[in-house]
């Protein structure tokens, strides 16, 4: 397959596929960079600022409501999770039915003799993987 650049500062970014047909793994780099192009709100208090996907160590509900984490604070976000696992790029990991994290700032994970799975996060945050999720955490870092 040829793939071709053309980078060019003053043009608006687009993408044309010409293909012969359309397989299984096209449509998952479709949806993909269509996720690239999700933008998160953030509220604290009476300020609403737009958060950076990579940045975002993770999401989580509290008191039924939806919180994001990054580096420089705790923010309310207006989705639900399983809307967030939907729009939200494949680096973001749902570990239990009310936390999503990002792969990139999993710092280790400490394993018990029982299966569970304890991660912990760049920042120094200890998070736990529900039971439900272990297989598919394991699958997804190779372990």
């Amino acid at each position: 397959m040829k793939v071709n650049f053309f980078i060019d500062e003053n043009q608006s970014e687009y993408i044309d596929f010409h293909v012969k047909k359309l397989t299984p793994a096209m449509q998952l780099v479709v949806d993909e960079l269509q996720k690239q192009d999700v933008v998160l709100w953030g509220y604290q208090e009476k300020i609403v600022t737009p958060l950076k996907l990579d940045e975002i160590i993770r999401i989580r509900t509290e008191s039924a409501e939806v919180y994001a984490q990054d580096m420089g604070g705790v923010y309310k976000v207006k989705h639900r999770i399983y809307q967030l696992v939907e729009l939200l790029p494949d680096n973001f990991i749902q570990i239990s039915s009310g936390e999503i994290v990002n792969f990139n700032f999993i710092d280790h994970l400490k394993l018990s003799g029982k299966g569970n799975i304890v991660l912990i996060l760049n920042n120094g945050d200890e998070t736990y993987v529900s039971r439900r999720y272990v297989s598919k955490i394991k699958r997804r870092l190779g372990i």
